[in-house]
């Protein structure tokens, strides 16, 4: 049984209890059930609300918009790699759009990386991580070289 059908079990349960609480608070002419039905009311909501995976998606389109400039652009240099779109089942890769005029040209990039012109995603990845290991200045490597090998990834993975 999948988490979402359990979640939502679970609302039905303590929407349930909540009924009856309140009913018997109703019959009975004392507030005391209304005490207890209106905590069990809310915790069905919020099962509810996350089974049916809106609360995902509020969160996901909050965290979205919080890396979002002020103009609503999407400010790539945030870190914020993937978004949910429409119902939250389908993900979106954001990437920017190629800048043709700035970094190294396809065979550059290639030759920094030490791979074919028209080597598969897999394999740049690959050869980036081994590159990233020996110039990445953490390592006791070269800045410079660094901002080569991943300017050469970066126009590798476009």
């Amino acid at each position: 049984m999948s988490q979402s059908r359990i979640l939502l079990a679970l609302a039905s349960v303590f929407a349930g209890i909540a009924v009856v609480t309140t009913i018997s608070s109703l019959v009975y002419a004392t507030p005391v059930p209304l005490a207890v039905a209106a905590p069990t009311g809310a915790t069905a909501y919020v099962f509810w609300y996350q089974g049916t995976g809106r609360l995902k998606r509020r969160v996901r389109r909050r965290a979205f918009d919080a890396r979002a400039g002020p103009s609503g652009a999407f400010d790539a240099r945030a870190g914020f790699g993937a978004r949910a779109t429409g119902t939250g089942a389908r993900r979106e890769r954001y990437r920017p759009p190629p800048s043709s005029t700035s970094g190294p040209t396809r065979r550059e990039a290639a030759g920094v990386l030490g791979v074919e012109v028209g080597a598969g995603e897999r394999e740049v990845r690959r050869a980036y991580r081994e590159r990233v290991k020996e110039v990445h200045p953490d390592r006791g490597g070269d800045e410079e070289r660094f901002r080569r090998v991943a300017a050469a990834y970066e126009r590798l993975s476009e």
